[in-house]
């Protein structure tokens, strides 16, 4: 998969619908080249962008890691920790994760090159 940038946008549902339709109606080239990923509220963005999931989208896309126990191996940090940091990152949409081997091992892949913050 070829890596983009990510806008984090906080926007209420109405206002993210309602960017939606007019991108629909009147294309431009403001968010080429991005995908947009909105957020209720700064409460929510707070506490999925942390400075511990930063380090992880960093060294997924730095290192590469073949599994998440590579991942937490490479950040020093617990697996079941890492665990639940890559899962929460793959809800939003941060990244992906592609199954491996026969053992049901997955490995965490890195969809964006840079994250945008507009609040």
């Amino acid at each position: 998969m070829k890596t983009k940038r990510a806008l984090l946008m906080v926007e209420s549902q109405k206002q993210a619908m309602d960017r939606a339709f007019h991108v629909l109606a009147k294309p431009t080239k403001k968010y080429a080249g991005m995908v947009i990923i909105s957020f209720p509220d700064f409460e929510t963005l707070g506490r999925v962008i942390t400075g511990s999931r930063v380090q992880l989208l960093t060294a997924i896309r730095a290192k590469k890691p073949k599994s998440i126990q590579e991942l937490a191996r490479f950040v020093k940090r617990d697996f079941k920790n890492v665990y639940q940091d890559v899962k929460l990152l793959c809800e939003f949409g941060l990244i992906e994760l592609k199954g491996v081997g026969t053992r049901g091992s997955v490995a965490p892949l890195a969809k964006f090159y840079e994250l945008v913050l507009a609040a």
